[in-house]
């Protein structure tokens, strides 16, 4: 009799414990391998819990599992941004050293703000397929991003290390916390180092900066130190180093595991590849990085749609104050950048090293720097790959970069990086193949990370003053499918109170098409805002370089519901 009781209670025990387990079993899915150029059409994929546990045509998919449609659609790893910084926004305010503009909006109001919003910043990373980051160094307070990514309800897998141990510290970025710190000496340096692995650092990041009137040997001596400490103590080491003899080969030398920029002072040579290939070194081009300064400060930003729909808006709105600020506060030299106007465009030679070390088998990775000016957390990494492209990397190569590399240069690559039995479920499910145009990574049907199932409409809801703001920035650079992604098919346009204009997007898609290919150097400056529900009201003050009508002003009200704008009245002066 005991026996019989013992048994039926193992028997639901066991029962309860099947039915505990979560089963998310993805149909029918065509899944691009990313350890060798093949796509395994029309399969299924089970997950159990946060690990892929079974692939194939004919797997027993448990009764309990949520099913999930992949009809069509294609299956690829989690995407690894491998080069970020948390305490920088990406907007025009967050490097001083690069446009001091501390009058405007103080650099301590820069953190502030950082620090209240890194939820957002978690949002637009896995919103955009990123299942993994890597900070590049910052303030000490980088640690307990970590530490909180680990409990926030959605959060990218976070890898970073603390301030960056460098050559030189930019005075206006000098905190109680600062995310540079000049070293004089191997003293001061290794005292840095044993400051971080304290705190548990993923890697020590150094700063290999060759200022004006410096040669690499001063610093040589400094950077051998911190990287035969932090390997002994089983820490890899990062290097910003951009010039081929004078830095990079310095620190590959002195056993640097990871260069995070491309070489762009000359054309790397064999004895490079060589010292690469020797150390196994991996090499982040953070391309869109070189450009965007530039591109802001010159007011020739060119964001991807895709970049206006998933940053955050008011970051990008940012970038278009140049606009607004009087030339006498700013420094000639950017002055010069606007009236010039020379087309802002990757260098030849960036692009030939990336293609160079790529063919060579050196390990590339993916990484945008972003939290620079105009490099937006989350979607810049579709702007990363369209120069990628540029620089003659294969679509599967650009996807391969983004995801097993990234892991392999992490030591991670048993964890994830690849669609395989025993990974974690860090997978993006896409409605087109990327394989066919990378831009179609960004065309994101579903995220899942660590098993947990993320909608990108449900990851990311605009708020109506949000969806008005997105527009505001895609007029400001005159980016017609931008602009137009945030009006509803039916849009009706009003002269207020009730004189309809015209109604639908056609018709709109018309008519501003028009309007941007005339407007010349336009320019649409809020000056105030007022939001009530749906309803958002906006006074604007718009300059063009049409004949007759140089300056616009007036007032826009707009209706949003269900994240778009449904109704748009003018009042005009």
């Amino acid at each position: 009799m005991n026996k019989t009781i013992h048994l039926l209670a193992l028997i639901l025990v066991f029962s309860s414990f099947v039915g505990a387990q979560n089963y998310k079993a993805i149909t029918d899915v065509h899944i691009i391998r990313t350890d060798k150029e093949k796509i395994i059409s029309n399969t299924n994929l089970l997950i159990k819990d946060n690990k892929i546990e079974k692939i194939g045509k004919n797997i027993v998919i448990p009764e309990q599992a949520e099913i999930i449609d992949g009809s069509g659609k294609y299956l690829i790893p989690g995407l690894v941004d491998a080069h970020i910084h948390f305490f920088q926004s990406g907007g025009l305010y967050t490097r001083p050293d690069g446009l001091d503009l501390t009058h405007r909006k103080s650099y301590e109001d820069e953190m502030a703000w950082i620090k209240a919003n890194i939820d957002d910043v978690f949002k637009r990373y896995i919103r955009c397929g990123i299942t993994s980051v890597i900070d590049m160094g910052g303030p000490m307070w980088n640690f307990d991003v970590k530490k909180y990514s680990k409990e926030a309800p959605v959060a990218p897998r976070v890898y970073l290390s603390g301030p960056l141990i460098a050559s030189y510290q930019p005075d206006v970025l000098t905190t109680d916390d600062p995310p540079i710190i000049k070293v004089n000496t191997v003293e001061e340096a290794l005292k840095l180092v044993d400051k971080q692995i304290a705190m548990n650092t993923d890697f020590i990041k150094i700063w290999y900066v060759i200022t004006a009137g410096m040669t690499g040997e001063v610093f040589e001596p400094i950077v051998k130190a911190i990287i035969e400490e932090s390997h002994k103590r089983g820490k890899p080491v990062y290097v910003h180093a951009l010039e081929l003899d004078k830095s990079a080969k310095r620190a590959m030398r002195a056993g640097a595991d990871v260069l995070v920029h491309s070489i762009r002072d000359q054309a790397i040579d064999e004895d490079f590849l060589k010292l690469a290939k020797q150390n196994n070194v991996s090499y982040i081009p953070t391309l869109w990085v070189l450009e965007s300064y530039a591109s802001v400060y010159s007011k020739q930003l060119d964001l991807l749609p895709i970049e206006h729909q998933a940053g955050n808006p008011y970051i990008i709105g940012s970038l278009y104050d140049m606009h607004e600020i009087p030339a006498d506060e700013l420094p000639e030299r950017v002055n010069k950048m606007h009236h010039d106007h020379t087309p802002i465009k990757t260098s030849d030679i960036i692009l030939q090293n990336l293609k160079k070390v790529q063919e060579a088998g050196i390990n590339v990775v993916a990484g945008t720097d972003a939290g620079n000016v105009g490099v937006i957390h989350g979607p810049s990494i579709f702007h990363e790959f369209m120069l990628m492209s540029k620089a003659g990397l294969s679509n599967w190569e650009i996807l391969v970069d983004a995801t097993l590399n990234a892991a392999k240069m992490l030591k991670n690559e048993d964890l994830f990086g690849s669609v395989k039995a025993g990974k974690l479920a860090d997978l993006v499910i896409l409605n087109s193949n990327p394989l066919e145009d990378i831009q179609n990574t960004s065309d994101i049907a579903l995220v899942i990370k660590d098993g947990q199932l993320f909608y990108p409409e449900k990851v990311i809801s605009p708020s109506p003053e949000e969806i008005v703001q997105i527009q505001l920035n895609a007029y400001n650079e005159k980016d017609l499918e931008a602009f137009l992604y945030v009006f509803d098919e039916n849009i009706e346009v009003y002269n207020f109170p009730d004189e309809l204009r015209y109604k639908g997007k056609e018709e709109m898609r018309k008519l501003y098409a028009s309007f941007f290919e005339k407007a010349g150097e336009l320019h649409c400056q809020l000056i105030n805002r007022i939001t009530y529900g749906p309803y958002v009201m906006d006074r604007e003050h718009v300059t063009t370089s049409i004949p007759g009508r140089e300056i616009i002003e007036g007032q826009a009200i707009y209706e949003v519901a269900d994240g778009k704008i449904i109704k748009l009245w003018f009042l005009r002066k």
